[in-house]
């Protein structure tokens, strides 16, 4: 799978979990989003690139979070 499907199988969990979440229903047994930014990541490392994607969890899909890198690393502020 290329980047591009990553990317896109990772927005479309992302989005399921949302509607998921905002129709009631119980949240999935494996964190679909979370399982694409891993990969994501793996496919980045591979290649020599910084493993530094930052997507959204189910967890995450309740409300944005923003993240700012620092020389330290990143940190994750809750902005809702």
């Amino acid at each position: 799978m290329d980047m591009n499907q990553l990317f896109y199988h990772h927005q479309m969990a992302v989005i399921a979990a949302d509607r998921a979440r905002r129709a009631g229903e119980a949240p999935a047994g494996f964190d679909l989003p979370n399982h694409y930014a891993r990969r994501i990541n793996q496919f980045r490392e591979k290649r020599g690139l910084e493993p530094d994607f930052v997507g959204y969890s189910s967890a995450h899909a309740r409300r944005p979070v923003a993240v700012i890198k620092t020389d330290s690393g990143a940190i994750a502020l809750d902005i809702a």
